[in-house]
C-alpha cells in the first residue's frame, strides 16, 4: 500500500515539475515526529517517507482519531519541529529556520483556518484581518482586507465585532485572515467541525471558491468523508503515515 502511494505521489511530483517547472508549495520528506510517554517507549505519531501539494491543488487529508492529523498540520506550519527530516514549503526546509523565522515565514507562506476561529473578541472583522497582516514582512494594507471580507460576503460586517457575528460569519472572518497575507498554502483543521450540517456545504465551498480566486493551495484536514469526497484530490493518512497505520492495525481499526 504504502510503496504503491509514494510511487503515485512522486510520479505526479515529477509530471508537474516537468510541466510547470514550479517547486511544489509544499513537500514533506522522511518526517517523523514522536512524543515521550512516561514509564513507556516514546510513541511515534508520524513517519512520512514524501507528501506533497503543488500550487493551486485543493486536497482533503483524511484520517481518523489517532492518525497523526492535528500533529502534521503543526509541523507543516511550523509550530512544531519534527525529530527528523524535511518540512519544504515553496522550497525552503523550515526546520532549519530558527523560531523567529519560522514564525515569519508562517505569517507570510501559511493561512491557518482554526476549528475555533481564534477571533480577537475586541476587534472587528476589519481588525482582526489587519491584525493578521501586521505579522506579515508586507505592510497592512486596509484596502486588500476590505477586498478580501467583500470576497467573503461580509461587505456589510466590517465593523462588526465576533459577538455579533454568526458562527457562519465568523468561520468567513477567519478564511479572510487566514487568506491577508496572500499565502502560498492554506491549511484548514476540521472547518465543518463547528457548523451545523445544514452549513457545512457553504463553509466547503467558501473555502474551495476563494482559494481558486487567490491561486493558494488548499490542504482540509477531516475526519469526515463526506467532507473529503468533495474534493478533487483525496488522501487518507493513513496511507502515506506509516505511524498512523501502525497504531491503526494494532488497535484493530481496519
Amino acid at each position: 500500500m504504502f510503496q504503491r502511494f509514494f510511487v503515485h505521489m512522486k510520479q505526479t511530483h515529477t509530471k508537474n515539475q516537468s510541466s510547470t517547472e514550479e517547486v511544489a508549495v509544499l513537500e514533506l520528506r522522511d518526517v517523523k515526529k514522536s512524543f515521550s510517554v512516561p514509564g513507556s517507549n516514546p510513541l511515534q505519531i508520524l513517519d512520512i517517507p514524501f507528501f506533497q501539494i503543488t500550487a493551486g491543488e485543493l486536497v482533503a487529508l483524511e484520517g481518523q482519531s489517532g492518525s497523526g492529523k492535528s500533529t502534521l498540520l503543526n509541523v507543516v506550519s511550523g509550530i512544531l519541529r519534527p525529530d527528523s527530516g524535511e518540512v519544504l514549503i515553496g522550497g525552503l526546509n523550515i526546520v532549519k529556520l530558527a523560531e523567529p523565522q519560522r514564525d515569519r515565514l508562517r505569517a507570510d507562506r501559511i493561512g491557518l483556518v482554526f476549528q475555533q476561529f481564534n477571533l480577537l473578541p475586541g476587534f472587528t472583522a476589519l481588525e482582526n484581518v489587519l491584525v493578521a497582516m501586521s505579522f506579515g514582512s508586507q505592510a497592512a494594507s486596509k484596502e486588500r482586507a476590505e477586498s478580501l471580507l467583500e470576497a467573503v460576503g461580509l461587505a456589510d460586517r466590517f465593523h462588526h465585532k465576533p459577538a455579533a457575528l454568526s458562527i457562519g460569519q465568523q468561520q468567513r472572518v477567519a478564511v479572510a485572515r487566514a487568506l491577508a497575507n496572500r499565502p502560498r498554502v492554506l491549511l484548514a483543521d476540521e472547518p465543518t467541525a463547528s457548523i451545523d450540517p445544514a452549513h457545512q456545504q457553504q463553509v466547503i465551498d467558501l473555502l474551495q471558491n476563494t482559494c481558486k480566486e487567490e491561486d493558494v493551495a488548499l490542504l482540509v484536514v477531516t475526519h469526515a468523508p463526506e467532507v473529503a469526497e468533495q474534493f478533487p484530490v483525496r488522501h487518507r493518512l493513513e496511507d502515506f503515515n506509516q505511524a498512523a497505520a501502525i497504531h491503526l492495525t494494532t488497535s484493530g481499526v481496519h
